[in-house]
This record gives C-alpha cells, sequence and structure tokens, in this order.
C-alpha cells in the first residue's frame, strides 16, 4: 500500500471533515451549478480531446495508486533473476522458460523468452527496449489526460463564474438577491481549482512517478537478461542489478 497516497487522502478528508464542523464551509459553497459547469464541461471536453483507450486508462489506473508495486522495494526483483542466473549456469538457457510470470508485470517472462527464442543479444535488447519505450508513452499519455483536466477544470469554473455574474446583473435591482447570487457564481470557480488541484495535478504527477519507476524495474530486467545471455556468474548479475536501486 502506498502510505503516501493513503495518507495524503485521509488528510483531505479530515480537513474538509474539520471545515465542515467548525462551520468554515458556509452552505453558499455548495451549489449543483459548480458542480455542473466544471465537472460536466471537464468531462465533455475530455471526451472530444482523448482517445477513449487513454481515457479507459486513466480510470483503471486510480485503482493502482494505493500500491506501491515493486519499485518500493527491487529485491523482489533482483532475487528471482539472480535465482533465473544460477538455473541458467547449472541447466543451460533453457532454464529460462521457468521465469517468474508475476515478476515486472510479466516482463521478465516476456523478455526471457525472446531471450531464449533469438540468440542475437542486440536484437533482443532493440525489442525489449521498444517495449518499455512504448509502455512509458502509453502510461505518460495517460497521465497527460489528468494534467489537461487540470487546466480545463479551473477554465470551467470561470466560465460558470461568468454565467453566475450575468444571473447577478440581472438581479442588480434587487440588493437582497445580489449577495446569494454572487456567492453561488464564484463558487464555480472554488470546484474548478480545487478539482484540479486536489485531484488532477496530483495525480498527473504520481502517476509520472509511477511511470518512471516501471522504466526503471524494466530496465533492471533487461539489464538483467542481458547479462544471462552473456552467461555472467549470478554474482555478477547480482552486482550489476543492485546498481539499479
Amino acid at each position: 500500500m502506498d502510505i503516501a497516497t493513503v495518507s495524503g487522502i485521509l488528510l483531505m478528508g479530515g480537513m474538509l471533515g474539520l471545515g465542515i464542523y467548525t462551520r468554515q464551509f458556509s452552505d453558499a459553497l455548495f451549489n449543483f451549478h459548480g458542480v455542473y459547469i466544471v465537472m460536466g464541461g471537464t468531462f465533455i471536453a475530455m471526451l472530444v480531446n482523448s482517445p477513449a483507450r487513454y481515457l479507459a486508462g486513466a480510470v483503471r489506473e486510480l485503482g493502482h495508486l494505493f500500491s506501491e508495486g515493486e519499485a518500493a522495494d527491487p529485491e523482489r526483483v533482483i532475487r528471482p533473476i539472480v535465482e533465473l542466473a544460477e538455473q541458467c549456469r547449472m541447466r543451460g538457457m533453457s532454464a529460462l522458460k521457468e521465469a517468474d510470470p508475476k515478476v515486472a508485470g510479466g516482463f521478465l517472462e516476456r523478455a526471457a523468452t525472446a531471450a531464449l527464442e533469438y540468440s542475437d543479444s542486440k536484437f533482443v535488447r532493440q525489442v525489449l527496449e521498444q517495449e518499455i519505450n512504448q509502455a512509458f508513452d502509453d502510461i505518460n499519455e495517460v497521465a497527460n489526460i489528468y494534467r489537461t483536466m487540470g487546466v480545463l477544470a479551473p477554465m470551467f469554473g470561470l466560465l460558470g463564474t461568468l454565467i453566475g455574474i450575468i444571473a447577478v446583473l440581472k438581479e442588480i435591482s434587487n440588493p437582497e438577491a445580489v449577495g446569494p447570487a454572487m456567492a453561488v457564481a464564484i463558487t464555480s470557480a472554488f470546484y474548478g481549482i480545487l478539482f484540479a488541484n486536489i485531484v488532477c495535478v496530483p495525480v498527473a504527477g504520481k502517476l509520472r512517478s509511477r511511470a518512471l519507476a516501471q522504466i526503471r524495474i524494466k530496465s533492471m530486467v533487461l539489464e538483467g537478461i542481458m547479462e544471462i545471455m552473456k552467461g555472467s556468474l549470478p554474482m555478477v548479475v547480482e552486482r550489476r542489478l543492485q546498481a539499479y536501486k
């Protein structure tokens, strides 16, 4: 479990709860007008802006924010690779068939299969590097979904404010109605800024850090497989991989 993510969400919930309990948040902050303009406008704009597969990926990645993954403990990746190197030293390259399919999201198994099928280490490296780069591009596009939402949400909040101000101007001759109408108008900007800075920008940053961590883990697997193909001793393989920690 990612302690940082969980802690941030709990603290945010605690701050909101405290604000409501101490009545720092007035009832004027809660209105359907702001939510409708900010959330609805941002969602529609993203449907037009982004391919469906990246939008689906953005939803899936939300479920992964609470898990640290193998990057939190590189030993979980180093150990299986060193064990695989030991097996290859004893039984030959055919031992690559026994690569753990759960390591690095299945990348170790795919790398081992490529090494087993092709004897050209340069070709194997090229294929695996292409997969690593493509995976990074995909996760970066998913992160861009949230970056774009972080830009659009405040703009739609401003749009909601302008619409609200028009309503205020219609009631300018009625002083009692101007105050509540202006409060409704300004809260639209509040929702847009809050959604952008509490959800969109932090999630985009977390996805970027996860993408970089995945590159490091997959690069570790790639170097391990390359060392195994060269016939390096398990100790040498381990020392080589320790540099990625």
